[in-house]
């Protein structure tokens, strides 16, 4: 009998980001895409008061997972972290061609997951991955051309944080859709952010904050 001590589960808020359409572009295209992102990505974070360094990132090719400690407030990753991340990736979307343009969707979930010096395991992973590839949040993107991030929660980030309206959080901004996809049958809540003119402001200087990261 083996006496090694059995994996116990964490517990962590999950982000998973997917460029939309990528496989369209050429290789060095999606090189300079990807980077984008993740200068996008840490500007917006670094906007939104979370320390970087306390999120573990998880690089997917055309996307990455942020994994985030329960430390941090599941409502901070709803506001002030999705409009940030929208109104920094519209202003690089602003200076750069229409071919080269960054469309994302992002999905947001926490569980528990399972780490391990190769990496990161658990149903709940799964879930958010299924959930940013769902057929619903594709539907958004073409409804909503001029959308350059379309958001999916979990039913457990809606009703933990969502329909309590915390911080600029507007429930009604939020519709139910039902996924199924492979072994996924649930309900999930889709959303296009708006950049509201005080986001704006608090966003300015994001463009030259992702230019000046190294």
């Amino acid at each position: 009998m083996s006496t090694a001590a059995s994996p116990v589960p964490e517990h962590w808020s999950i982000v998973v980001m997917d460029i939309v359409g990528s496989g369209r572009w050429d290789d060095r295209t999606q090189l300079c895409a990807r980077t984008a992102l993740e200068r996008i990505v840490r500007a917006a974070v670094r906007s939104a008061g979370i320390p970087w360094r306390k999120l573990a990132v998880e690089d997917r090719g055309d996307g990455m997972i942020l994994f985030v400690p329960a430390s941090t407030s599941k409502a901070d990753l709803i506001d002030p972290l999705i409009p940030r991340l929208a109104a920094i990736l519209g202003e690089y979307n602003r200076v750069i061609c229409a071919a080269s343009r960054i469309r994302l969707r992002v999905a947001v979930h926490a569980g528990e997951v399972l780490r391990s010096p190769s990496g990161w395991v658990g149903t709940d992973i799964n879930l958010a991955c299924r959930l940013v590839n769902s057929e619903p949040l594709y539907r958004e993107l073409t409804r909503v051309p001029r959308a350059d991030v379309v958001l999916v929660v979990s039913d457990v980030i809606h009703q933990g944080v969502i329909r309590h309206g915390y911080r600029g959080i507007t429930p009604s901004g939020y519709r139910a859709v039902h996924v199924v996809s492979k072994e996924v049958d649930t309900h999930a809540w889709v959303h296009i952010p708006g950049v509201l003119a005080p986001a704006r402001r608090r966003s300015v200087g994001g463009l030259r904050m992702l230019l000046a990261w190294r």
